[in-house]
């Protein structure tokens, strides 16, 4: 029986083993994802532009509260606004129309709202980035048999996106009937430059960032936007490409680590949600970037401004709950930085030192908290006693060595 003794050891390096090779794109995307020197926070809010004029008094709200704090660098705290360019015409589409007829973000009825956008980056509190366009493909509108959904196309300005049915305000999939079928490659370019040249116009510059509406685009979108200008897409770490039957997105399998590239973009993943009007306030948003900066990563929190354009105590509450964040996120971490999404994009892809660790020793303690918030293979690396090591050789460092954001 003495033989049993001798491969045992063998038995366990090979279980090890194979789950290392089963997990090795995950383990790799820990890998080779940066890590950061200090906590970073990134606040991003879509769906503003086109739309309701509450959002003008709801945008200087929010630059107010923003311009009353600054990070230990003199940083202003601010805000990523994904940009929607254009809503329907309802008046112009009228009655038994077949024809898509919009109003844009630069023309006098949305003047309000855009001067509000203009003057928050003015003042350094927004930055602006491309959501789209429309937030939905206007042919898919148009081939609704949904009587709701044909009444909203023709409502006087302005419409409000949020209440379509969810599939339906996916602009990079054609779902005029489930599953959804592909755009093809001529419509998304046609599109796509489209809506670069109608950034331009408004705005006065070309986007370097775009957020996906709903978080469903195809490789052929990202080459169109890589063909006009566009340098980073901002991610959930995947890419949904179709609505199935029951309207539920689905990913095409590709996943992604902050810093990824592939086809002329950059992409950059979405940490958690701020959300105050869905229950996520910012106790919820500053526990994950305490998360965050133990895994030496950028906590960009999504969040949409409906929390900030609903009733009277909703826009009070979301309020209210920024500058808990903001005032919280300098308290817990004075050390911390407030930034936008294109300069993250701008430290990931210079991969500058003066943000990010270099070297296996200043990487790892980061690396190995990754690794212990992956779920599933956190639990068979400890059930397979694969982690028992490290970790009583990480809990020694721990009781000699301050953390490193203290």
């Amino acid at each position: 029986m003495s033989w049993i003794w001798l491969y045992l050891p063998m038995l366990w390096l090979a279980m090890v083993a194979a789950i290392v090779l089963w997990y090795r794109r995950d383990i790799g995307r820990l890998w080779r994802e940066p890590v950061l020197k200090r906590p970073v926070l990134v606040l991003e809010s879509d769906d503003w532009g086109a739309g309701p004029p509450v959002q003008a008094a709801a945008l200087d709200n929010i630059a107010a509260v923003l311009g009353r704090y600054r990070d230990s660098a003199g940083r202003r705290p601010v805000v990523s606004l994904a940009v929607v360019l254009a809503v329907p015409d309802g008046r112009a589409i009228g009655g038994d129309a077949t024809s898509y007829r919009k109003v844009c973000l630069d023309e006098p009825p949305l003047a309000p709202v855009l001067d509000a956008l203009k003057r928050g980056e003015a003042e350094g509190t927004f930055s602006l980035q491309l959501h789209g366009l429309e937030h939905f493909w206007p042919e898919t509108l148009m081939a609704s048999v949904d009587p709701q959904v044909q009444a909203w196309l023709r409502e006087p300005l302005p419409a409000s996106t949020e209440r379509l049915p969810t599939h339906l305000q996916s602009r990079w999939t054609d779902a005029s009937s489930l599953p959804s079928v592909p755009l093809t490659d001529e419509a998304v370019h046609r599109a796509v430059k489209e809506e670069i040249e109608v950034y331009v116009r408004t705005i006065g510059r070309a986007p370097i960032v775009v957020v996906p509406p709903t978080f469903v685009w195809t490789p052929a979108v990202e080459r169109a936007w890589a063909a006009h200008g566009v340098e980073c897409v901002i991610t959930p770490g995947c890419r949904y490409t179709v609505r199935v039957a029951d309207g539920t997105s689905v990913t095409d399998g590709a996943q992604f680590a902050n810093g990824d590239s592939a086809g002329g973009v950059t992409y950059l993943v979405r940490y958690d949600y701020f959300e105050p009007a869905r229950g996520r306030d910012a106790n919820y948003a500053l526990r994950a970037l305490r998360r965050a900066t133990a895994e030496g990563r950028p906590c960009v929190l999504e969040n949409h401004r409906v929390n900030f354009c609903g009733d009277a105590a909703v826009r009070a509450d979301s309020l209210h709950e920024l500058e808990k964040l903001v005032a919280g996120t300098l308290r817990l971490m004075p050390t911390a930085r407030f930034l936008s999404s294109a300069d993250l994009y701008r430290v990931m892809t210079t991969r500058d030192r003066q943000w990010l660790r270099e070297g296996f020793g200043e990487r790892f303690p980061f690396l190995w908290q990754r690794l212990r918030n992956t779920g599933r293979l956190w639990k068979l690396l400890k059930l397979s006693g694969a982690a028992i090591p490290v970790e009583l050789l990480m809990a020694l460092k721990s009781h000699a060595t301050t953390h490193p954001y203290d």
